[in-house]
């Protein structure tokens, strides 16, 4: 009977979990059309990290439309400022990698601009939790970034390997990226970013 009653409590979780999950996408879908596309998937982005955040902090009954709304609406033109750094220099970064390929054709050159994407990558990865953690001046957040991306390799290795299961699930399961795409690929980033926040503060402490 207890084996029953533990079983049925992990259904439950998972559900409640699930239905959470599903509520957040709907939110971030629904203000990211609000705020016309592109200046709403940033704010919209920045909202579903930051319950995520609270849930990881303060437990799952943390209140979901008021944070998300709050956070977007306080956020939107600092985010979208940072966010579209961050656009220009992807946008930048994907021309550079096409001119390497196509009319260049240096293996070295090519090399090199694919680890410069691999760190951007990383730091576009830590981007949103350490924007929803810290408060910290502009261009600071890239440096933490950055920093937090290296000092915590694990946690940054992890966040790669969760990216590239969920390509996989939503290649094979694409009815997924509707219902779950944006919040199921915004927590398990923001819970190895979590660990990595916490362990690094720990470590300033001691």
């Amino acid at each position: 009977m207890s084996a029953l009653s533990g079983f049925i409590k992990v259904f439950y979780d998972f559900g409640n979990w699930l239905s959470k999950m599903i509520y957040l996408q709907i939110l971030w879908l629904m203000f990211t059309i609000l705020g016309l596309g592109l200046f709403g998937v940033i704010p919209a982005t920045a909202a579903v990290t930051t319950v995520i955040s609270k849930w990881f902090q303060e437990g799952y009954d943390a209140p979901i439309f008021q944070v998300f709304l709050h956070t977007y609406k306080k956020q939107f033109l600092r985010s979208n400022g940072l966010g579209i750094v961050l656009l220009v220099v992807g946008a930048f970064l994907y021309m550079d990698l096409n001119i390497s390929k196509q009319v260049i054709q240096s293996a070295f050159i090519h090399s090199l601009l694919l680890l410069i994407v691999l760190l951007y990558i990383v730091v576009l990865l830590y981007f949103f939790p350490v924007f929803s953690r810290y408060k910290l001046k502009y261009f600071q957040y890239f440096k933490q970034s950055f920093f937090v991306a290296f000092a915590r390799p694990f946690e940054t290795i992890a966040m790669l390997l969760c990216i590239l299961l969920l390509y996989y699930l939503f290649i094979y399961l694409p009815v997924l990226t509707f219902f779950v795409g944006a919040s199921l690929t915004i927590f398990p980033i923001t819970w190895f970013a979590h660990r990595a926040f916490i362990q690094l503060e720990e470590k300033k402490l001691n």
